[in-house]
């Protein structure tokens, strides 16, 4: 057959093109298909290094096994290939981008027959449709990214999502590069080198096997390895087992070498065939599957291959997004930030591969020895060239430089090398060393365990330590497969002088700043330095400070965030030359865990004697709870050498109670050989080290633990940052509860020197410990907190210096559990406070509700002044009147001038707030009198109140006089008669007062009284008023003096009827006390309000006038006398006249507190400064020290206290201490002060208006020598200084002084304030801060370290326990011994069926995405813990499903006997058959115990066993435990007796009445916990909305749909009530939770609502008879109208469904 050879010249390329005309042999042979219309291809691009699934668009393309893609360019270099595709449909074809030499834009060309392309290569000119573009990339990810979640777990893959965002542009484009899609993409988690096991490959027999059967050929390897493998192998390993001779015997021995290099390595001694399992090395082990048919030549080899397990494969979303499921970082990592808690690492992208080097490259000295790559494949041919181990090198590391560069290494000796690097491809490095990019760059040791590192985050291993010669040579390139923080640096130079080498600057690390940030770096005058400065990316940098005179360097100079530069060169540099770069934030994950590795802890049963306790060193690189028990070993007694360990878990990794730590047990592979001791670091297993300091002197048998952990706490750097010769924190620090568990919450250590050479510490704010010496040899562990410190020098120090170390713990916290159940208590409650009836009868107040008429900010008329206390008490008159409904006609709701009073059913009713406005402007009445058409009053009146004026005739004919006296008083109390005044006609007048005129319509008129005009001129008389929520006011209402109604039963008496400001508004509100929150009690609760007789003065506080220097005995004033007020006021003297050697006089006033803005004018009457009390009024005296010396407006403020303070107590306990209502609370000490000397709130005072924005707490701290103190003002800490009920710090999370000791300067973002400067403490009251006072009456004596309180409130709430709080109405004004009862009732916010599959619900803070999420139910009663996988939500939110559990079906002990009945039952019983157990003391310590089958006595005693107080007395093997009170005293023959159900009897047909009766039983009561890292630790909330309620829904004839709770004591009465309490269909996240319920039925005939019609309420019910047989639903009785039991359940209802088990039906036609 003829064939055309057609030739093309394209492009300056050769091609080559075979034809064949159509129908031709050959055209046939091919099947020739018309080529397809190409339309798009997507992705557009993706890595040079291939692997990406391409979606090619178009039109007509055939299903063809020809069907083929075509890739080719010609620039950077000519590469075609063509790619088998496959057919989707005939407008779609996929294919997978191949690998490329280079980086490229290559043109895509395809066809339908493998012959016939769209176009030609790299042809364009066929226009579109018949070529597409892709391009292949070369570059790293890079440009600022979003993480969806930056935390995560440090045990468990957690998947992670990069958004890339948009960042800054940069020449118009937006910085950063786009991911691609790749079978290559992968993710890391930090820049760990370290590398495990991953698997074995398939065995590989190489004997001659001549008849040999198959299973003489076979040797297996067990999967796995021991946790050592990867400490002494960390890379691929080729394992030999070969059979030998031996004296006619055939054995076997191995060696390994490196996988890829040609055997080699030392061979094992020999060992006889075996069918058991036998270990080579490290967890090794392989198998025979026979011991015969083997000959001497036999040989089996398998590769084990390690993998990097903090890598994994990512997935491709979009160019802007991909995801990640990330491992957790390698514990032994670098931590990029060590002032944050957890642990920092950068995330790292690739999309090339996860191995970024090429293949290794080595040439022996004398160049005759030359390999690529792994020798292996070339085979015997080169068998001679030994390329074995000694030349094998292992280039690893994340590499991070801005391009691809080359790598060679050169032995100088026989263990040392050097190495430098070039750019790939740079021909002028393969012939000189000299240039700055050829010379040789740095140097290293050969080293078989460690790495060494060359530069960019390259690292090179040896696979042996020998064999190597000068001159040896090794080169492989690095590219730039993984993603960078940091964007390419721009350089812009200044002069042609610097030349581009040395305008080569590198920008290096891993930035873990919050935002992008800008680094700007420019040569100064010296070109020797550089200055720099960084600023937020999005902005110029304009105004921010450069960092000057900074040495370049070829070496890395740290600028800050872990961001460094160095230049190629070191000179060369020109003025003004400047680099730019962009450091982005998003690619730093913090995973809350760090490694805990415990010191070596002797056994208690060690004879005594060791030399000395071993050295523990390392970082833990385990994922669980474990622990190491080395046992010292040997043919030896007393001077033992050598030693043996053993790795071991326990069964739970995280007790949750004595039972759960006591039952305990660890179990581990088999103890190692021995091993000598050696003083230097000896490798055990996952990164744990062990030193011996004598390496003999050890006695035989002792054994040390070790604890191993991943601990979810963190221990920050020191604050402030301490010299450079003291770390406080040494290398294996990790904070824990002394027991190896994770803390509950956060800590602070405070390390105080005493002397230069010695110091002390305490945890938060306890008690100092004793002094304890520096050692500088070895680390100084604090106590139980898991924390050392190490010191560089053993003395040096400057005593009083501190430093604090703060703890952070990372344990997730759960606020509330729930499911989706209608029980009744699906919630808590918390009632309204009910007042004690003896209210009442309480004076002042005698129960009435009204607060003080409180004057608004602004008043400035005169309304605080004078108190006018309540009817009927010893002072003040009486100013209100009885009403309506008012018990006892007591108290009212006063003003100083305005008195609120109710005015009907204030028992029963709660008061609108309401306002008064006054209104009354100036304005003159008509006048009045027989000739009262003849005066006319002009002017306008500027009086301060209204006055009645009387003018008259006086003298002689044309003349008048005039007196006037206050309106609402008679004539008796007018002032005296003016002298004569003209009478004026006419348009003029004569002046009167307050700028009111007469004028007279005659110029004479009869003297005398007769003719006497009268006429009013009014001022502040008027007033309006609206209740809170009405926008208008009422009517004008003249001021009357008596009882005037306002709205709502409140009415108001002014105690004048005139003279207040218009404009001036007040308001009337409750003095009432009101409940919220959220109660978290496991059970019912009442909660007793008590108010105190607290009628005292604070310290007066003095306020220096302006330019006044009044100090010492002219600032002392001091206030005396029993007040009587009845709310408390501030009183203000002000001094009105000083002059020198002159007697200073004064004026005063008060004010409801913190209400000084409207506080009204001081009084008119001047009173002189006395050395003697002087009366203020109720009972409020002052005095000076010194009647003269003042200054005109020198002030002194004094807060008089009345009904302001009171105390609380839960349930009859034990009573707080007394609490203000007031914003400056009562001082509190902290519950760990050691001294005791001093009584607050008499020795230490505090005082003052509060003005802060939010409630607060001030901490003070007595200082050494215990006469000064600091203060800082920090977030609120409800009761920071008290104490529970029992005295004793309350619950895990009590108080929060955890932080109290820190200092904002270094703690910003934790609201912990800032200390002040030391202080003096004097009596004299002292500002702190935001108008608090404090007053140290008590000058000295005071313990240092001590810490007191000053709650300080910004808010009227007060909490008290269990998420219950209350409100005051108002600050003061209540009756001491008032009293309310607040009654919280406990929720079951989540309960289910006992059979599981429930959805629960988790809310709370700090979850982790992880597949290590774990939900833990367990119960102190049945010690059963239930552990289930949980599913991630949000960091608030996460889901599990409930396990099936085991009733509880253990009753309480019935005691009969003398002494103490003391004892509990406890377990889950766990045997087939039902028993009663009795228990008997056999002597006062000792009990015995039978079971007999129930109504039988056929069991027989146990032995005595000793009761051991307060533990856990298991009875046999039931599953039952008893544990006996200490302090209880129990005598012979005492016994108790209690039941024991099978889970049979308790499921099927018994009612268990006496395991029910008052008790949730069978129910049991868990509470619920989250694990972020599989159980090593768990969150520790324990409260009444934590918990789950295992139990069943009950219904019995004798219950009650109202009262009842549906447990088995409650029931409730109805099937439908049931149903309505039964779970309703979760939301789905758990694919088990079913949701399905049991609703358990007591024997009965049930009938009528709720029993027939029912309705399934979409709800999935199982209703089960407690005795099958005898429950009937009868529907012969009916609700008129309602459907029948039959029609109801054939009835369409959603997705509902109730199953019946056991219960009979009667007339439902069914």
């Amino acid at each position: 057959m003829r064939r055309a050879l057609l030739l093309l010249v394209a492009l300056g390329t050769l091609w080559s093109v075979e034809c064949a005309p159509r129908g031709s042999e050959y055209g046939a042979s091919y099947g020739y298909q018309a080529p397809p219309v190409l339309r798009a291809i997507a992705p557009a691009a993706g890595p040079k290094e291939g692997g990406t699934t391409l979606t090619i668009t178009g039109s007509g393309f055939r299903r063809s096994k020809n069907l083929k893609v075509k890739f080719s360019t010609v620039s950077p270099k000519t590469e075609v290939q063509i790619v088998a595709a496959t057919y989707v449909d005939a407008s779609t074809v996929l294919v997978v981008a191949p690998r490329r030499a280079s980086a490229h834009v290559a043109h895509v060309a395809v066809s339908n027959d493998g012959v016939t392309f769209t176009s030609l290569p790299a042809v364009r000119a066929g226009g579109a449709g018949t070529y597409l573009d892709f391009e292949f990339v070369g570059s790293a990810p890079w440009g600022p990214w979003r993480l969806d979640n930056a935390t995560v777990s440090g045990n468990g893959n957690a998947v992670i999502e990069i958004r890339r965002t948009g960042g800054r542009l940069a020449d118009g484009v937006t910085e950063g590069s786009d991911f691609h899609a790749s079978d290559f993409l992968f993710c890391a988690s930090g820049v760990s080198l370290r590398r495990v096991h991953s698997h074995f490959s398939p065995v590989n027999f190489l004997g001659a096997g001549d008849g040999a059967a198959d299973t003489d050929k076979t040797m297996s390897v067990l999967a796995g390895v021991s946790d050592a493998y990867a400490e002494f192998v960390q890379a691929d390993t080729t394992y030999e087992v070969a059979a030998a001779d031996d004296a006619g015997v055939t054995k076997w021995k191995w060696r390994k070498w490196a996988k890829g290099m040609f055997p080699g390595g030392t061979f094992s001694e020999l060992n006889a065939f075996t069918t058991s399992a036998v270990e080579l090395e490290y967890g090794v082990r392989v198998t025979f599957a026979s011991t015969a048919g083997k000959a001497a030549t036999d040989v089996w080899r398998f590769d084990a291959v390690t993998k990097n397990p903090r890598a994994a494969k990512g997935e491709y979303l979009s160019p802007q997004r991909v995801s990640c499921p990330l491992p957790p970082p390698d514990p032994s990592g670098n931590d990029l930030d060590v002032s944050k808690a957890g642990t920092q690492v950068e995330l790292k992208v690739s999309y090339r591969g996860e191995h970024s080097f090429s293949a290794v490259t080595f040439v022996d000295a004398a160049g005759v020895k030359t390999v690529t790559g792994d020798p292996a494949p070339l085979g015997e041919i080169t068998e001679a060239l030994d390329f074995d181990d000694d030349v094998k090198l292992y280039a690893e590391g994340y590499f991070d430089g801005p391009e691809e560069y080359t790598f060679e290494l050169e032995m100088t000796s026989a263990s040392a090398f050097k190495w430098r690097k070039y750019r790939v491809g740079d021909a002028a490095c393969k012939t000189t060393t000299t240039a700055p990019w050829c010379a040789w760059g740095g140097s290293g040791t050969v080293s078989v365990v460690h790495r060494v590192h060359l530069a960019h985050g390259v690292y090179v291993r040896f696979a042996s330590l020998t064999g190597k010669a000068a001159g040896d040579r090794w080169r492989f390139d690095a590219y730039t497969f993984w993603s960078t923080t940091l964007s390419p640096v721009t350089v812009a130079t200044q002069a042609a002088t610097t030349s581009d080498d040395d305008a080569l600057m590198y920008a290096e690390g891993a930035f873990f700043g919050d935002v992008d940030e800008t680094f700007e770096v420019e040569i100064m005058s010296d070109t020797g330095t550089f200055r720099w400065r960084a600023f937020f990316a999005t902005t110029d940098g304009s105004g921010v400070a450069w960092t000057e005179d900074v040495p370049v360097a070829s070496s890395a100079t740290l600028l800050r965030d872990g961001v460094s530069v160095h230049w190629l060169t070191a000179l060369g540099k020109t003025f003004g030359d400047k680099w730019t770069f962009t450091a982005f934030a998003g690619h730093v994950v913090t995973a809350l865990s760090k490694s805990r590795v415990g010191d070596a802890v002797p056994s208690p049963s060690n004879a005594a004697g060791d030399a000395r306790v071993p050295t523990v060193t390392g970082v833990y690189l385990g994922a669980e709870r474990a622990r190491i028990r080395i046992e010292i070993g040997g043919t030896c007694t007393t001077s033992c050498s050598e030693f043996k360990w053993i790795k071991e878990t326990p069964s739970v990794a995280s007790p949750q109670n004595a039972h759960e730590a006591a039952a305990t047990t660890w179990s581990g592979g088999t103890f190692t050989a021995l091993i000598p001791m050696q003083s230097l670091e000896q490798p055990l297993v996952d990164g744990v080290n062990v030193t011996w300091g004598p390496t003999s002197g050890y006695k035989v048998g002792n054994t040390y633990t070790i604890d191993l952990a991943p601990m979810p706490t963190s221990v920050l750097p020191a604050r402030p940052t301490p010299d450079p010769f003291f770390d406080p924190i040494g290398a294996r620090s990790t904070y824990h509860d002394g027991a190896g568990a994770a803390p509950a919450r956060d800590a602070v250590l405070t390390v105080e020197f005493t002397s230069g050479a010695a110091f002390k510490w305490r945890k938060d704010t306890g008690p100092y410990s004793s002094s304890v010496d520096v050692d500088a040899d070895e680390p100084v562990t604090l106590g139980d907190t898991g924390v050392n410190l190490t010191f560089s020098a053993a003395s040096g120090y400057v005593a009083g210096t501190r430093f604090l170390v703060p703890l952070r713990t990372h344990i997730p916290h759960v606020h509330n559990v729930t499911t989706t159940h209608g029980g009744s208590k699906s919630a808590s409650s918390i009632s309204r406070p009910v007042a004690a009836a003896a209210n009442y009868a309480n004076l002042p107040n005698q129960g009435s509700t009204l607060s003080d008429v409180l004057p608004m900010p602004g008043n400035v008329g005169s309304h605080a002044i004078h108190a006018y206390p309540a009817a009927g008490s010893l002072s003040g008159g009486g100013s209100a009147v009885p009403a309506v409904g008012y018990a006892n006609q007591g108290g009212v709701g006063l003003s100083n001038i305005i008195n609120a009073v109710p005015t009907h059913g204030y028992l029963a009713a709660v008061y609108p707030t309401a306002y008064v406005k006054i209104v009354g402007a100036a304005a003159v009445s008509a006048v009045s009198g027989v000739l009262a058409d003849e005066l006319t009053v002009s002017g306008t009146y500027t009086g301060d109140s209204s006055y009645v004026y009387q003018l008259e005739p006086h003298g002689t004919t044309s003349q008048f006089r005039w007196r006037k006296y206050a309106l609402g008083s008679s004539e008796a109390d007018a002032g005296s008669w003016t002298t004569a005044n003209a009478v004026v006609t006419g348009s003029s007048s004569t002046t009167i007062d307050a700028g009111l005129s007469a004028t007279f319509a005659s110029s004479t008129y009869a003297v005398g009284s007769v003719n006497r005009w009268t006429f009013t001129a009014n001022k502040g008389h008027t007033f309006v008023y609206r209740d809170s929520g009405r926008a208008l006011w009422s009517d004008e209402v003249v001021i009357t003096g008596g009882v005037q109604p306002l709205s709502s039963g409140v009415s108001v008496r002014f105690s004048k009827v005139s003279g207040y400001a218009p404009g001036d508004q007040f308001a009337i509100r409750n003095r009432t006390v009101d409940s919220f929150g959220t109660y978290l009690g496991a059970s019912d609760a009442t909660f007793e309000l008590d108010v105190l007789d607290r009628a005292e003065f604070d310290p007066p506080v003095f306020h220096r006038a302006s330019g006044s220097t009044t100090a010492g005995l002219q600032a002392d004033m001091t206030v005396t006398g029993a007040y009587a007020g009845r709310s408390t006021y501030v009183y203000e003297i002000k001094i009105d006249s000083a002059s020198s050697g002159a007697q200073s006089t004064f004026k005063w006033r008060k004010y409801l507190r913190g209400r000084s803005d409207g506080g009204g004018p001081f009084g008119s009457a001047a009173l002189p400064v006395s050395l003697s009390p002087t009366l203020l009024d109720d009972g409020t005296y002052v005095q000076w020290a010194a009647i003269s010396g003042h200054a005109v407006n020198d002030r002194w403020t004094v807060i008089a206290h009345a009904g302001d303070a009171f105390r609380w107590r839960k349930d009859g306990g034990d009573w707080t201490a007394p609490q203000s209502m007031t914003s400056v609370g009562l001082v509190e000490r902290d519950f760990s002060n050691v001294g005791t000397s001093k009584t607050v709130n008499v020795d230490v005072r505090a005082t003052g208006e509060y003005s802060g924005a939010a409630d607060a707490t001030i901490a003070l701290e007595v200082l050494p020598g215990g006469a000064t103190f600091r203060w800082k003002k920090h977030t609120y800490m409800p009761r920071a200084g008290s104490l529970n009920q029992t005295s004793t710090q309350g619950g895990p999370y009590c108080c929060g002084t955890e932080d109290v000791m820190l200092d904002s300067l270094t703690d910003t973002a934790r609201g912990v304030g800032t200390w002040s400067p030391e202080m003096n403490m004097v009596p004299e009251s002292t500002l702190l801060t935001d108008g608090v006072y404090v007053a140290f009456v008590s000058s000295s004596g005071y313990t240092a370290g001590d810490l007191y309180y000053v709650p300080v409130k910004k808010t009227a709430h007060h909490r008290l326990s269990d998420g219950v709080l209350i409100a005051f109405g108002a600050d003061s004004g209540y009756s001491p011994n008032d009293r309310w009862n607040v009654s919280a009732a406990a929720g079951v916010y989540a309960r289910g069926p006992l059979l599981g599959d429930t959805e629960l619900s988790i809310m709370g803070s700090g979850f982790l995405p992880s597949e290590s999420l774990k939900c833990r139910l367990s119960d102190e009663r049945t010690l059963v813990s239930e552990i289930v996988d949980a599913r991630y939500v949000s960091p608030n939110h996460v889901v599990c499903a409930t396990p099936p559990h085991p009733p509880d079906t253990v009753a309480d002990p019935v005691f009969v006997g003398a002494g103490s009945s003391s004892m509990e039952t406890k377990g889950a019983y766990a045997w087939s058959y039902s028993v009663t157990f009795s228990v008997r003391m056999a002597s006062a310590t000792t009990f015995q115990w039978r079971a007999d089958p129930l109504l039988e006595t056929t069991g027989s005693w146990s032995g005595s066993a000793a009761i051991e107080v307060g533990t856990l007395r298991p009875l046999g093997d039931s599953g039952v435990f008893v544990t006996f009170a200490s302090g209880e005293t129990y005598g012979v023959g005492d016994e108790w007796t209690f039941a024991a159900y099978s889970r049979d009897d308790a499921i099927n047909n018994v009612e268990l009445t006496d395991i029910q009766l008052g008790s949730i039983r069978p129910g049991v009561m868990k509470h619920v916990a989250v694990s972020n890292d599989g159980g090593v630790s768990w969150s520790a909330d324990k409260h009444g909305a934590t918990r789950f309620l295992y139990s069943d829904i009950y219904v019995s004839p004798s219950g009650d749909d109202v009262t009842g709770d549906g447990t088995s004591s409650t029931p409730y009465r109805t099937i439908q009530r049931g149903i309505h309490a039964a779970l309703s269909p979760g939301g789905g996240y758990v694919k088990n939770a079913t949701n399905r319920d049991d609703i358990v039925v007591s024997p009965g005939r049930y009938t009528g609502a709720g029993n027939t019609g029912l309705f399934t309420m979409g709800k999935s019910v199982m209703v089960r008879a407690a005795r099958s047989g005898e429950v009937v639903i009868d529907c012969a009785v009916r609700v008129a109208g309602a459907a029948h039991f039959g029609e109801t359940m054939a009835s369409a209802e959603g997705a509902g469904k109730v199953s019946l088990v056991g219960v009979n039906v009667e007339n439902c036609g069914m």
